[in-house]
């Protein structure tokens, strides 16, 4: 008589990878989300484009800042208000990133 051979059920196995890959994408949905609403609201140490506005507009009345310097800064900064993107000024720009105007100090 032919020895029988005893399949174990897979299913069990599969179930319990399931719930787990599951459970790990779940867990990974939740911190991306956390992060990007971290990362958009506005702190406490970063205030509000119009708090940004007038203190460059300060600078500029205290003859820090030239009238030229302050238009262009005015321009970068008002568009990105308007459409309520995040501050990236802090984020390193790329090389090729011709944005912005070269302020340069005299």
């Amino acid at each position: 008589m032919p020895a029988s051979v005893e399949v174990d059920d897979p299913v069990p196995a599969i179930l319990t990878s399931v719930l787990l890959l599951g459970l790990l994408v779940g867990v990974g949905v939740v911190v991306i989300v956390m992060i990007r609403a971290r990362w958009l609201e506005p702190g406490e140490d970063r205030g509000g484009w119009e708090k940004t506005l007038v203190d460059y507009r300060n600078l500029r009345d205290t003859g820090v800042l030239s009238e030229e310097e302050y238009r262009k800064i005015k321009t970068l900064v008002e568009p990105r208000a308007r459409i309520g993107t995040p501050d990236t000024t802090d984020r390193q720009r790329s090389a090729g990133d011709s944005a912005g105007p070269e302020l340069e100090r005299k």
